[in-house]
């Protein structure tokens, strides 16, 4: 559960912001670009104690939302969408507002299917964030029946045998690997294609 609706929010805000970002002529639009790639500099452990502090006065520990919204919109995600966005020609929009497509089916018809590999990469890093978090589940999920994968191997490993402890880090980490299998394909088809063509 907590994987896939962390994808389904990151792969909807990210690309969202970054189309409103790239299509429309907004106020001060660099000055919120500035401010996404601001947040590049600070790293995750400087923010958890904030994070922390505004989930509790919500309300929110011990719940999927507490795992799923300090990471749903990446500053440089945005950034980097953007850029494929701004790369896409303007007789695209042009000519899907000719026949008639709205907003959103601009978005979701036309300009979406164009950046697929940008989403496969934030897809994975996304599933592998949710996956594999250890510190911040650790830190707001007291409940045991809201820990992450990674909190259970962390408890389990103080008192089992080193055999079961590896046995079960192999096994923890075959939906990793299939995840980054299915998702290779995706990548490396929007790699190759626009160079052949």
């Amino acid at each position: 559960i907590l994987c896939v609706a962390t994808v389904v929010c990151t792969l909807t805000v990210n690309p969202m912001c970054a189309y409103a970002l790239s299509r429309y002529n907004i106020k001060n639009k660099y000055a919120i670009l500035m401010f996404f790639i601001a947040t590049m500099a600070f790293p995750s452990m400087v923010l958890m104690i904030p994070n922390f502090i505004l989930l509790k006065e919500l309300n929110l520990l011990n719940t999927y939302w507490a795992l799923i919204l300090p990471g749903m919109a990446s500053g440089y995600y945005i950034f980097m969408m953007k850029g494929f966005f701004d790369s896409l020609p303007r007789e695209l929009y042009e000519a899907a507002a000719i026949d008639g497509a709205n907003e959103f089916q601009i978005f979701t018809q036309i300009t979406l299917p164009l950046i697929k590999p940008i989403m496969a990469v934030k897809g994975l890093a996304a599933f592998t964030a949710a996956y594999s978090g250890f510190m911040w589940a650790f830190i707001i999920c007291q409940d045991p029946k809201m820990w992450t994968i990674s909190v259970y191997l962390y408890q389990f490993q103080l008192d089992s045998p080193q055999h079961l402890v590896m046995a079960s880090l192999v096994l923890a980490s075959l939906p990793l690997l299939l995840t980054f299998i299915f998702c290779q394909k995706l990548i490396l088809r929007g790699i190759i294609i626009p160079v052949m063509k």
